[in-house]
């Protein structure tokens, strides 16, 4: 209960806090002043270069130009299928295999 009471006092207080408040005013030709300062101020170079940017013309240029790019790096570096192998590489890779099969043979178990 006492809890409560205590609660519902600073409900009041910050109630009646508001009391005296009156509306706030601005000051004379603010909107005149906001204005004249909106109509000279300069645009700088990035807002200019943003401007340019954001045209659909360029921005669809510049999403072609990269998409171009990687292509043209994919092509490269993509590896060509045509390989030679030799007699000598498929013994290596069958006595490799076979070796692996008796290391990992759970039947011959040998202390």
């Amino acid at each position: 209960m006492k809890n409560n009471e205590h609660i519902n006092k600073l409900t009041e207080a910050a109630l009646n806090s508001l009391d005296g408040a009156s509306r706030a005013t601005a000051k004379p030709y603010l909107l005149t002043r906001l204005n004249a300062r909106m109509k000279n101020a300069k645009e700088s170079r990035w807002d200019s270069a943003l401007k340019f940017i954001s045209k659909p013309a360029v921005a669809l240029a510049g999403l072609c130009l990269v998409i171009g790019i990687n292509a043209i790096v994919v092509g490269y570096n993509y590896p060509e299928k045509t390989t030679v192998v030799s007699e000598e590489q498929y013994a290596s890779v069958d006595e490799y295999s076979s070796s692996a099969t008796v290391l990992n043979d759970i039947e011959n178990i040998e202390p």
